[in-house]
C-alpha cells in the first residue's frame, strides 16, 4: 500500500526489501508449487542518529550494494517502508469502483478519515470478507482498509532506491507486509484475534487480526532503539557498549529492560482493553516479531507486563532454507527480523 504499479506480474522468484528505520533487510523468495524457498538475504546498517536516513548518501550505496550482490534476475524489487509517519485504518465507503474510493481520499481525507492527511500518499484496499457482504447486500457499505505516509518521506525512500538502480513494483508500509508473513507461518489460526507486534528500531506496530483482516493496527514511536538508549543513559555507555550490554542481558541490565519495555507493554495493554470493550471477542493469543523478538528475555519482560504470554513467530519457519547449509541456524536466528521483507513479496510469487 502506498505506491503501486498498475500491472504487477506474479513472479516465481521476488525479491523484498525493507528500509527500516536503522536496518535494510533484504529477502529472496523463490516458489515452486506449494514449496516457498529463501534463497538469499540481506542485512545493512544504517547510518544511526539520522531522522530522515532514507536521504543519507550511505543509504543509496547499501542498497546498491545489496542489490549488486544477490543472485536476483533484475532489479526490480517489492518495498516496504517501517517509517514514523506511517498511519493504517480502516473507513466505511458506499458501493463504488476502488478508484473512485482512492480519489475521494485524495481529495477529502478528512471527511472519511476524521483527519487532514492532505500531505499523504494514501492507499486503500477493500476487507474480502466485508466487500461479499456488502455485494450481498447491495445497499450495505464497504470496509476499506486505508493506509498511507507523508510524501516527504514516500519520495525520499523512492528517490534513494531509484539513485541505486532498484526498480520498485510496490511500496508498502511493514505493518501491512508483516501480516502475510504471519499467515504463511500460522495458517492454522482460524476464528481466534490475535495480537501481532512488530518491533522495529524506532516504530513499533500493533496488529489485531481475524481471519486474516486487520481489525484495528497501531503504530507507536517506540523500538528496540529505545531499549538501547535507556541503558546507555542509565549506565552511561556508548551506544556501541550499550548494544552490546543488552545482548549479553547480565543481571543489572536485566532490570532496567524490564523498566524500558514498560511503555511498548501499557500499549499493548491498552490497545487490548480497548479492542475487548469495543468488539465482541477476546484476545487469545501475542505474537511478537523484529529484531528484539529475537530475545526470549525481552519477550518474558513484555509477556509479564501484558499479563499474556507472548510468543516470537519467525516467517523463516515456513520456507526452505537447505541450501544455506551450515548458516540455517543464523538465517533461523535473523528469522523475526526478516518478516516485512519476506510478507511484502509473498502475495507477489505465482
Amino acid at each position: 500500500m502506498i505506491f503501486r504499479r498498475n500491472k504487477q506480474p506474479k513472479r516465481d522468484v521476488a525479491l523484498g526489501i525493507d528500509l527500516g528505520n536503522s536496518q535494510i533487510k533484504a529477502a529472496v523468495v523463490a516458489r515452486r508449487g506449494d514449496k516457498y524457498t529463501l534463497q538469499e538475504y540481506a542485512v545493512r546498517q544504517l547510518p544511526a542518529g539520522s531522522s530522515r536516513p532514507y536521504t543519507e548518501p550511505q543509504v543509496v550505496a547499501e542498497l546498491q550494494q545489496i542489490v549488486d550482490s544477490l543472485k536476483v534476475p533484475d532489479r526490480y524489487a517489492y518495498v516496504t517502508l517501517s517509517c514514523t509517519s506511517a498511519m493504517v485504518c480502516q473507513t466505511e465507503f458506499p458501493p463504488m469502483p476502488l478508484p473512485e474510493i482512492k480519489n475521494a481520499l485524495k481529495l477529502n481525507s478528512t471527511r472519511y478519515l476524521r483527519r487532514d492527511f492532505s500531505g499523504y500518499y494514501l492507499d486503500a484496499v477493500p476487507l474480502q470478507n466485508e466487500a461479499a457482504e456488502a455485494a450481498k447486500a447491495k445497499e450495505a457499505k464497504t470496509k476499506v482498509l486505508v493506509g498511507g505516509a507523508t510524501k516527504e518521506e514516500v519520495d525520499a525512500c523512492r528517490e534513494a532506491l531509484v539513485a541505486a538502480r532498484v526498480k520498485p513494483e510496490a511500496i508498502e508500509l511493514a505493518a501491512v507486509s508483516v501480516i502475510n508473513s504471519f499467515h504463511m507461518v500460522h495458517p492454522e489460526i482460524g476464528d481466534d484475534v490475535v495480537v501481532l507486534v512488530d518491533v522495529g528500531a524506532r516504530t513499533t506496530s500493533i496488529n489485531f487480526i481475524h481471519k486474516g483482516v486487520p481489525l484495528i493496527t497501531r503504530i507507536m514511536h517506540f523500538g528496540g532503539a529505545q531499549l538501547s538508549e535507556y541503558i546507555s543513559q542509565i549506565l552511561m555507555l556508548e551506544p556501541r557498549e550499550a548494544e552490546e550490554e543488552k545482548l549479553k542481558m547480565s543481571e543489572p541490565v536485566r532490570e532496567l529492560e524490564r523498566t524500558a519495555i514498560s511503555p511498548l507493554a501499557r500499549e499493548v495493554r491498552s490497545s487490548i482493553d480497548f479492542f475487548e470493550r469495543q468488539h465482541d471477542h477476546r484476545v487469545r493469543q501475542i505474537f511478537a516479531c523484529g529484531g528484539s523478538a529475537s530475545s526470549a528475555q525481552v519477550l518474558e519482560f513484555l509477556g509479564e507486563a501484558v499479563g499474556m504470554k507472548v510468543e516470537c513467530w519467525n516467517p523463516v519457519q515456513a520456507l526452505d532454507c537447505s541450501g544455506f547449509n551450515g548458516e540455517t541456524p543464523r538465517v533461523m536466528a535473523l528469522g523475526p527480523s526478516l518478516a516485512a521483507a519476506v510478507g511484502v513479496v509473498m502475495p507477489r510469487l505465482g
